[in-house]
């Protein structure tokens, strides 16, 4: 890949991306011809903890099964940095690998089910902090086409297996030979979310190689 890619996570205190409140961020950043790890981030985040101020807000107030699973408490998270100032250490994170300072050449986000979760915490934050392309209504700091979600990915690649029966993020640590250990963390689930993608890549690659594509339909035989 031509662009460098950006595996990144959020928990939050609810299940609707649309309106949860984000709890933690983390991400790394792989350069996308050899996944070499290029740098990191990572970072609470503090949401609204009254709940009645929560609902006024607009968002949802945070739910208790969802600090559960992340293992945080209401007391703790009062005491993060506030959203705005984590989402711009987060952006000149990003902004870092983008190599021609373009949405054409800002990395391609990665991660497990971004796009129907984290992508769109990503343009909601974006809309209110930045950057945010007003012609498209949509965020402008990843790269604006390309984006890699690694649960459709393992989807792809598992899909005429019967003996698959999940392909959740704790599924595959078990069946990966993945530690638990700090399951539920944002940066532990980037990484490995990331060696997950690294290892289908690295496949697709090599099974690349071996494939005829150039006028592989030319003698007629098609599919449908």
């Amino acid at each position: 890949m031509n662009r460098d890619i950006i595996v990144f996570d959020f928990e939050t205190g609810g299940r609707n991306p649309l309106r949860c409140q984000p709890t933690q961020i983390a991400a790394i950043a792989l350069d996308g011809r050899n996944f070499r790890l290029k740098g990191e981030f990572n970072s609470m985040m503090r949401p609204i903890i009254d709940d009645d101020e929560a609902i006024a807000a607009g968002v949802d107030p945070l739910e208790e099964g969802a600090l559960k699973v992340t293992g945080q408490t209401r007391s703790k998270l009062a005491r993060a940095p506030l959203p705005k100032g984590v989402w711009k250490k987060f952006c000149n994170f990003v902004n870092k690998y983008n190599w021609k300072g373009t949405p054409y050449f800002a990395p391609i986000p990665a991660g497990f089910n971004i796009i129907g979760y984290d992508m769109h915490i990503v343009n909601r934050l974006c809309k209110e902090y930045g950057p945010w392309d007003e012609k498209r209504q949509s965020q402008k700091l990843f790269h604006q086409i390309y984006k890699i979600d690694v649960m459709d990915d393992v989807w792809l690649w598992t899909e005429g297996d019967p003996n698959v029966k999940s392909i959740s993020m704790d599924s595959l640590r078990e069946r990966m030979g993945l530690s638990g250990d700090n399951a539920h963390d944002a940066l532990q689930d980037v990484k490995d979310t990331a060696n997950i993608f690294i290892k289908l890549q690295k496949s697709r690659r090599a099974v690349y190689r071996n494939m005829k594509f150039d006028k592989a339909f030319a003698d007629g035989n098609l599919y449908v």
